[in-house]
């Protein structure tokens, strides 16, 4: 009777589970404010979110400005950005994306910047596709060598086979669906779709998307001095607080001429405020030096873009005017101030060539050779090693 009364009490002591799973202790959790992210304070990265608009207000041109960004680990305007992998899913019009993307990735080569295209996506109501698919993002993220990952739909009612987007149960199941794909593959899945006819401040279809997603943006109509503009509205955001809206002005970009001699443009999305984003590099404010502690991971981010470049072109070798055209990450709080871009391009370069894990041809220019631990740590990055 004893023994069974002490096999109850350690039984009690046991946390019960449920499939396999405990409850968390509330008193016990502690906040980390650093909450993982592809742009701060807008998209989070193991969410899901959307973007709707109406037709022909730029919303194409505006998710592959963001894209870009995200792609060469660029802040866009004051919004700090982590580099992430690009693939942007584009049943409805696969060139048209490329030719928006255009403006921003046309000058950087071969492996430097990872944004590609898809013309064929999952169904997302079928869950052996959206299963297959969740497969094949993760091996294209290890293939790029990224840690983290945007996926976009673009757009959502190519996305859904045969579904409804006015019947709650559809939706309800292409979005559980969204968030398997962002939760185990830890990227942002984003969404591109159209608004109501009757209102145009809420994505047309069931309301049960609406109150699944992460992070619900609009595109509202605006103008400005020189034309079409469209404001980025941010209307939901589940883990933090709602932001400013987001300015865009919609312009040409003169990408070549046709066999007729004419001008041929293509649609590009630029930020209103100038900044040292990709698209304005004209920011005259200077700030100060970076703090030594950027140092190891500016040398990581060197070595990166090397890196991935070599991937493409082992033989090719990089000025240091490239290499500062091309590095993002901790090189953006100093992208506004040549001289200071310089500097640390040459200090990265150092400390790679010391390393062995980069070569100097007699051209002047850089190429990776090996891989190597960049250290943080100031006194042990003096005695750097091969792996």
């Amino acid at each position: 009777m004893q023994n069974a009364n002490n096999n109850k009490s350690v039984a009690a002591n046991v946390a019960p589970s449920f499939k396999g799973r405990s409850a968390v202790s509330a008193n016990c959790f502690t906040i980390n404010p650093n909450r993982p992210y592809i742009v701060k304070n807008l998209l989070l990265a193991g969410q899901v979110g959307m973007i709707a608009g109406e037709p022909n207000l730029g919303k194409s041109a505006i998710m592959s400005c963001i894209a870009a960004h995200v792609a060469m680990g660029r802040d866009m305007g004051d919004m700090k950005v982590e580099r992430a992998a690009v693939l942007y899913v584009a049943a409805e019009d696969p060139e048209g994306i490329l030719e928006r993307a255009y403006p921003f990735m046309n000058s950087a080569p071969d492996g430097a910047a990872a944004f590609e295209v898809l013309d064929e996506g999952p169904d997302m109501t079928n869950t052996k596709e959206v299963k297959a698919f969740r497969d094949y993002a993760e091996e294209f993220r290890a293939f790029h060598g990224s840690n983290d990952l945007l996926i976009v739909f673009d757009t959502l009612n190519l996305s859904i086979g045969d579904a409804d987007e006015n019947s709650a149960r559809d939706m309800s199941r292409v979005f559980r669906h969204a968030q398997f794909i962002a939760k185990s593959t830890g990227a942002h899945v984003l969404f591109i779709h159209h608004v109501g006819t009757g209102d145009k401040a809420r994505p047309r279809g069931s309301s049960a998307m609406t109150a699944t997603l992460d992070t619900l943006l609009t595109l509202e109509r605006a103008e400005d001095d020189s034309g079409a503009a469209a404001m980025l509205v941010q209307k939901k955001q589940k883990r933090i607080r709602k932001g400013r809206a987001i300015a865009f002005r919609i312009e040409a970009y003169v990408a070549g001429t046709d066999d007729d001699g004419e001008v041929f443009t293509v649609p590009m999305a630029t930020a209103f405020k100038p900044d040292t984003s990709l698209t304005i590099s004209n920011a005259s404010k200077t700030k100060g030096l970076a703090k030594p502690a950027a140092s190891g991971q500016r040398a990581a981010e060197a070595l990166r873009l090397l890196k991935g470049m070599a991937a493409r072109d082992a033989e090719k070798w990089h000025t240091r005017a490239e290499i500062g055209d091309l590095v993002g990450g901790p090189f953006n709080e100093i992208r506004d101030n040549k001289e200071n871009l310089r500097k640390a391009i040459s200090r990265a370069i150092e400390t790679l060539l010391k390393a062995g894990s980069i070569e100097k041809g007699e051209c002047g220019g850089f190429r990776y050779v090996s891989p190597v631990e960049v250290i943080d740590n100031e006194a042990e990055r003096e005695n750097l090693t091969l792996h």
